[in-house]
């Protein structure tokens, strides 16, 4: 969910995007232990990551009709089963490039078996 093009978004301003009341972004922020950056000012801000779970949550809470409770458990999860993916993938992956290291070595020792011949036909 991408708002507007930029970096870090007021409580303000992330109230009006996701239209959550101030007071109710500010009690999430607490009981989701947000840890938000501060500008110079040392007003809290919010990055496009903190919009995202924030939507996150309000989808959770009023359209699954979870409670807070419900939400971090199933926020555990979401963020459980997104390591276990990202893990998965990089296996994947290596298993991949070991499967395809083999087959171009393979490759090569047919082509340099080929050569080898040709020179031993002439």
């Amino acid at each position: 969910m991408t708002m507007i093009n930029k970096k870090y978004y007021t409580l303000k301003q992330a109230s009006r995007l996701l239209d959550i009341p101030i007071h109710t972004l500010k009690y999430w922020r607490e009981e989701f232990k947000m840890k938000l950056k501060e500008n110079s000012s040392g007003q809290k801000i919010f990055t496009q990551e903190d919009l995202d779970q924030l939507m996150m949550i309000k989808h959770l809470r009023y359209n699954e009709k979870l409670t807070l409770a419900g939400i971090k458990k199933k926020l555990a999860e979401l963020k459980k089963n997104n390591k276990v993916n990202k893990v998965n993938k990089i296996n994947i992956n290596k298993k991949d490039l070991l499967f395809l290291q083999k087959e171009l070595i393979a490759i090569r020792n047919l082509l340099q078996q080929s050569q080898y011949d040709e020179k031993i036909d002439k």
